[in-house]
């Protein structure tokens, strides 16, 4: 009995150690390592325009009156197409302004009592094209800070027998500009939107 106390007495230590090493471990919080990976909705901040592709998804009411919902849009003249309300403003706005707007035209229109929106843009290229007198005229992808010179020279520069004029289309509406006057003041240089048509004056 003596030999059993006096063993108790050498291992009280140790095991008091370790029961401590054991509570700190257990009252540290876990946690969990951070894992690179890609981002699901690399535009939800940028604004939208034309040409941009959406996923629209609603919930909160049962599955069966939301599954009409569950589209892809696309963003034309501005707006885009939501059922049972129609066309709806979207260029301008953020993926969650979007989303904030069509809430509101659900609820307020009694539709819905509560709705619940997402909205995730769709990766995808963008364009504009470039044609007329220059060395290579087709599509050009389009960039944030693109403008009108240097989609020209993406496009090969001018041909031999170019003129000082610009066409720039964009929904439908032309605006004419002089390569001269741009070279002259660089400002004057307008940066180019998705689906823009360039045409540079002059045979090629």
């Amino acid at each position: 009995m003596r030999i059993f106390i006096i063993l108790l007495i050498a291992l009280f230590p140790a095991l008091s150690e370790a029961q401590g090493i054991f509570s700190r471990k257990k009252a540290e919080p876990t946690v969990a390592p951070r894992v690179p990976g890609v981002a699901g909705n690399s535009g939800a901040t940028a604004a939208l325009q034309n040409g941009d592709i959406l996923q629209l998804r609603l919930s909160g009411p049962p599955e069966e009156y939301t599954r009409e919902f569950a589209i892809e849009l696309s963003v034309d003249d501005g707006t885009i197409t939501v059922p049972m309300i129609g066309r709806v403003k979207a260029a301008g706005l953020t993926p969650a302004q979007l989303s904030s707007a069509i809430e509101k035209q659900l609820i307020e229109q009694k539709i819905f009592s509560v709705a619940n929106v997402n909205i995730n843009t769709m990766q995808q290229q963008r364009f504009v094209i470039v044609g007329g007198a220059v060395r290579a005229p087709g599509r050009q992808v389009w960039s944030q800070n693109l403008t009108l010179t240097a989609a020209i020279s993406s496009a090969g520069g001018p041909a031999e027998w170019v003129e000082d004029g610009v066409r720039l289309i964009r929904n439908n509406q032309v605006t004419r500009h002089s390569r001269k006057a741009i070279k002259a003041n660089p400002s004057l240089d307008p940066k180019l939107l998705p689906g823009d048509v360039i045409e540079v004056e002059g045979e090629f």
